[in-house]
């Protein structure tokens, strides 16, 4: 059985760039691109995009107005389905005792 990625920390870098800690230990600096559009096009504003938070019930980032992201695809282990709107600048692990 497979277990679910969960997003347990996000912060704010400025900018466009987010960085989105996982439970297992993986951390990525995402830069967001501006070409979202329908009912996330409000991604696009980086005052908007400061707003994010980790969902406490869906474990990935969320935004004001019911907006939250797959987080197999902010992981890595799954292609978005309408196409990238964002670029992994670094990523890294937690190393664990």
């Amino acid at each position: 059985m497979t277990q679910c990625v969960r997003v347990t920390a996000v912060k704010y870098l400025g900018g466009r760039r987010l960085e989105v800690v996982f439970a297992d230990g993986l951390s990525r600096h995402l830069d967001f691109h501006t070409d979202w559009f329908g009912n996330i096009a409000q991604i696009n504003r980086d005052d908007f995009l400061a707003q994010v938070s980790v969902d406490p019930i869906a474990q990935t980032l969320c935004w004001p107005k019911d907006i939250d992201l797959d987080p197999e695809v902010l992981h890595g282990d799954c292609e978005p389905a309408t196409g990238a709107y964002f670029t992994v600048v670094c990523e890294f692990r937690a190393i664990c005792n």
